[in-house]
């Protein structure tokens, strides 16, 4: 498959140098795919289409339960700043693999500055941040301890959080980690493992009285499709080897996530703290066959579907690797998690391709007419509807929305991608899907990974040149259905 979560296709044109292009980046968007008026038009009739469909069911008020938990998302990586030990820095250090040159060194500084930061989720009214924790900064060596004045930090970030009545959602692995560990094959070897369970017996312990929600794993299927098959990403593999490398990394993945969901609790119990909630962030999208009378369409749309949706939460489910991970191997009770994490944002078509062996003869596509964001996704707010209902039916679980948002430089489509998005979500609760919290993906501009500083995802506008924090009208928009409850038509 040709892209998928937050990265794109490499870019045919290059950086002349990198200094120009990281300027270039630190300068809000004012163009991109989702700017253009036609695409702006066809959005807004999605927008239409979606209230009408909310109206005709009886409830034009899109009113959201008291108690609902509307908070925003962002990664250690991308916002945090100052870590060198992770393999992200050293890959931000080759020529190229970053679309407009920049480093993940500085980032938002939100390491040292997320006292400013919290004071503005709490203008806003957030009732939980998503945030995540790098090994990186915790163990800077093979078998080197663990650094106890870090942690003594991000407790007081935490403290600082809680404080403001603000709950954290803790993601324990969001792609990054220790770029010595990435040398010794990381994810691929089973044996490194235990490495990583270090890791976790120290942070866990370390936070458990300030967390009681946590992320194992962010998109395991997006980590593995864009390091090990597109090689856009860390450790950048291709070809064979890197396809198998690929279902190693996710069935060790699937691994480690049985084995944290039994420590987390186990933990948790021994020393009185409140019972956690656990899941991992499952990047879903929604799949659609490019011509839906053609067999062969619609056979490689149902491989896409279950490969890239399916094989991972079916195997939480059923406790088993289940293929393409394993031969069905029964390795835990299952029903390994508490709520279900669901990351949305675009729509692919699919379609049979003699040519993409490779990608067992998938072939992906935007659809050329739709709508799209900065990057070229499809805007298809619908989607979200449509996974909810089917995540619902399909693992009856609690369900979370971990990241939805839109690569919008110039903020001229977040307001009412917010709102379909939010009135598709009403919707699949009136269906009778529960869900219980939305993270807006992100809080701020930051570093979105091979896109640099490119891609603008935040309610709030980063100036990189001053790190100054500038509240878009879409974070006023999001603040208003926070504290009210009800998505404005």
């Amino acid at each position: 498959m040709k892209s998928t979560s937050k990265s794109t296709s490499k870019s045919t044109s290059k950086s002349t140098s990198k200094s120009t292009s990281k300027s270039k980046s630190k300068t809000q968007s004012t163009t991109g795919s989702g700017g253009s008026d036609k695409a702006l038009d066809r959005f807004k009739k999605a927008i239409s289409s979606a209230r009408t469909r909310l109206q005709s069911s009886g409830s034009g008020r899109k009113m959201f339960p008291a108690g609902f938990l509307w908070g925003a998302a962002t990664a250690a990586t991308h916002v945090d700043g100052g870590d060198v030990n992770s393999d992200w820095y050293h890959w931000c250090q080759m020529p190229g693999k970053i679309k407009d040159g920049s480093s993940c060194f500085t980032a938002c500084e939100h390491w040292t500055r997320y006292e400013e930061d919290f004071k503005i989720m709490k203008k806003l009214g957030l009732k939980t941040y998503r945030l995540g924790v790098d090994w990186s900064r915790f163990q800077h060596a093979p078998g080197a301890p663990f650094d106890r004045q870090a942690l003594d930090h991000f407790r007081g970030m935490l403290s600082s959080l809680v404080s403001k009545r603000i709950r954290p959602l803790l993601t324990l692995n969001h792609f990054s980690i220790p770029q010595w560990w990435l040398e010794k094959g990381g994810w691929t070897v089973e044996e490194n493992l235990k490495e990583f369970y270090d890791f976790i017996e120290f942070i866990v312990p370390g936070v458990g009285d300030l967390v009681s929600d946590y992320i194992t794993f962010n998109e395991p299927n997006v980590y593995a499709v864009m390091g090990y098959l597109l090689g856009d990403w860390p450790p950048g593999e291709k070809g064979l080897g890197g396809y198998l490398n690929s279902l190693k990394t996710q069935r060790h993945m699937l691994m480690a996530h049985f084995k944290l969901y039994d420590y987390i609790r186990e933990t948790h119990a021994q020393k009185n703290w409140a019972a956690p909630q656990i899941s991992i962030a499952k990047h879903m999208r929604v799949m659609d066959p490019a011509n839906p009378e053609n067999p062969l369409d619609l056979d490689r749309c149902r491989e896409a579907d279950y490969r890239f949706n399916r094989a991972f939460p079916d195997s939480i489910q059923e406790g088993r690797l289940l293929t393409p991970f394993g031969k069905g191997e029964k390795v835990h009770d299952g029903n390994a998690w508490d709520f279900f994490g669901l990351n949305y944002y675009t729509r692919d078509v699919i379609s049979f391709s003699l040519w993409n062996i490779g990608s067992l003869f998938i072939k992906q596509e935007f659809k050329p007419d739709a709508p799209k964001n900065d990057l070229g996704w499809e805007i298809y707010p619908e989607g979200l509807y449509r996974l909810v209902r089917d995540v619902h039916e399909r693992y009856g679980l609690p369900i979370r929305i971990t990241e939805n948002g839109v690569a919008d430089g110039d903020d001229h489509l977040r307001g009412d991608y917010i709102k379909s998005h939010l009135t598709e979500l009403h919707r699949a609760m009136q269906d009778g899907a529960r869900v219980d919290a939305y993270y807006h993906w992100s809080f701020c501009d930051n570093f979105e990974w091979a896109e640099g500083y490119s891609a603008r995802f935040g309610l709030v506008q980063m100036d990189y040149d001053s790190q100054k924090r500038i509240l878009r009208p879409s974070a006023d928009l999001y603040a208003r259905i926070v504290r009210s409850g009800v998505v404005p038509a």
